[in-house]
């Protein structure tokens, strides 16, 4: 079950925030803000992102007295970020969720390890395209059976670009949750419609990316599925999960990643981003 205390959620943005400036501060990988400002890509490169989204990969760590799993990252042979943890709380969704790097088009090797060894828990490269921006995520409970290689399950989406116009709103969803079977994306809101606004298609498995999709502006939003939810205060800084954030970057990206157990166990986690 997620930690849900404000004590603790107080104490991780506080560790956390030295972690992250710490952890991304040697990488010599350029580090657009999450969801990249409208600029031009670098020639040939894309634009990828990290998100740790295994409860059990990483090795146990403490974060601001909530107790979870980290994960140390690696691309194309550089440091990313170490200490990366698994959210158990809200507090941690901006922390689980890293920043898009550059990199160049073609194969970008991503390896990931459990924080502090060199156990390795994913080691293969993606392909990714020139002007565009993806996800990674790690995923899963446990690695994958032979024939597959040893490591953990890995989620690869092509988020798409966020072009949302002055006072209105985006979003994507992504099911990187191989417990979250067949699920319907859905938002709530003031201004949607009774019983909740379907996005996509039902019966979403594992790997489906639907979005970017326009929101209607509105306030009281939750983001996730039938079943799970999370209120968009929990992704930035307005207390009425109003969207697009008035205080905030105006679109918002939705994960699905396990929770410990079987089918059914999932959690939404998000974060919110600039147009790009």
């Amino acid at each position: 079950m997620r930690l849900t205390s404000r004590l603790i959620a107080a104490a991780v943005i506080s560790v956390m925030t030295g972690v992250a400036l710490t952890s991304c501060g040697g990488s010599d990988l350029p580090m657009p803000p999450n969801g990249p400002n409208p600029q031009s890509f670098s020639t040939n490169n894309a634009l990828l992102r990290i998100v740790n989204g295994s409860p059990t990969a990483g090795s146990a760590c403490n974060v601001g007295g909530a107790p979870t799993t980290c994960i140390d990252v690696v691309v194309d042979g550089t440091t990313v970020a170490r200490g990366v943890p698994y959210p158990v709380v809200s507090a941690l969704d901006q922390f689980a969720i890293l920043p898009y790097v550059s990199v160049p088009s073609g194969q970008a090797l991503i390896q990931i390890y459990q924080a502090g060894t060199t156990k390795l828990l994913y080691g293969l490269p993606v392909s990714v395209s020139a002007n565009k921006k993806y996800s990674f995520v790690l995923a899963g409970q446990a690695p994958l059976p032979p024939p597959s290689p040893p490591f953990f399950q890995g989620y690869l989406f092509n988020d798409g670009l966020f072009n949302s116009t002055f006072g209105s709103t985006m979003a994507d969803f992504h099911n990187a949750s191989p417990n979250a079977v067949g699920v319907q994306f859905q938002v709530t809101c003031n201004a949607c419609q009774a019983g909740g606004q379907p996005i996509g298609n039902p019966s979403q498995n594992a790997g489906a990316i639907v979005g970017p999709v326009s929101l209607i502006p509105s306030a009281n939003y939750t983001l996730g599925t039938a079943t799970q939810s999370i209120p968009a205060s929990a992704l930035g800084t307005n207390p009425g999960s109003v969207l697009p954030d008035p205080k905030g970057k105006p679109n918002v990206s939705i994960y699905l990643v396990d929770t410990v157990g079987g089918s059914g166990n999932f959690q939404v986690i998000g974060i919110e981003d600039s147009n790009g």
